[in-house]
């Protein structure tokens, strides 16, 4: 029995997602994002001062072709209260290659993706700003699609680039018939809210976020992680 509840935990944790709970589309396979020093990864909740210019992105591995990343804000307050959130693009690069060696990025080693043809953005990065209204805190959202030799694909994302608002990713990528290969979030939390919930994020300072990265992806999402921990205590305590 305790065999059958290991590979249960372990099955379990492969399928953690690095995409916000209930988010599609779902991402299994891990994106490191960073400003600067400070990592941004598995719903950590980032100061907005942190997020002033674009962040740098990476794979543990090398990919091979050229992709691009969307990132959205999942969570736009609705023009009258109780309707229903909206998302916006914050950001859209095409153009996006693996680094030919790897790199250290806030202390994590990674194959950076790197804008060798310097291709400019079909939508340019827009700073978070969540407002002080429910919810006050926001949960940014990047997806990297692989665009590898699909000129029909990278014009259907540059059309859908050219509307920020009212944005759908799951449309979008569905739409543009393409493979989401990383994904990743992170929290801004408007800074004059009291009391307010984090979507789930984990505030951490970039210190600590650094020393925990390799763990955090390994893991994903620390709710999921902790899980299945205690599925593995309550299966030993069957025993």
């Amino acid at each position: 029995m305790l065999t059958s509840c290991l590979m249960a935990v372990a099955i379990a944790s492969t399928a953690t997602a690095f995409t916000p709970p209930g988010a599609q589309p779902v991402s299994t396979k891990n994106l490191t994002v960073a400003f600067g020093n400070t990592l941004a990864i598995n719903g950590m909740n980032l100061p907005r001062d942190a997020t002033g210019s674009a962040p740098s992105l990476g794979t543990a591995e090398k990919l091979t072709g050229t992709y691009a990343i969307l990132m959205v804000d999942l969570d736009i307050p609705p023009a009258m209260e109780g309707g229903a959130t909206s998302q916006l693009l914050h950001w859209m690069q095409t153009g996006l290659e693996s680094a030919n060696t790897s790199t250290t990025i806030a202390g994590t080693k990674v194959f950076e993706l790197v804008n060798p043809s310097k291709a400019s953005p079909v939508a340019a990065y827009r700073q978070p700003n969540p407002p002080n209204r429910n919810p006050v805190s926001h949960r940014y959202t990047q997806f990297l699609v692989n665009t590898t030799g699909n000129t029909a694909a990278l014009a259907s994302l540059t059309q859908a680039g050219a509307t920020i608002r009212n944005f759908s990713a799951a449309n979008v990528i569905k739409s543009a018939g393409v493979d989401v290969a990383a994904g990743n979030w992170f929290n801004v939390t408007n800074a004059n809210a009291t009391g307010a919930g984090t979507n789930g994020a984990s505030q951490t300072n970039s210190t600590s976020q650094a020393a925990a990265g390799g763990a955090v992806r390994m893991t994903g999402n620390s709710g999921a992680a902790l899980a299945g921990l205690w599925l593995l205590v309550a299966a030993v305590a069957i025993l």
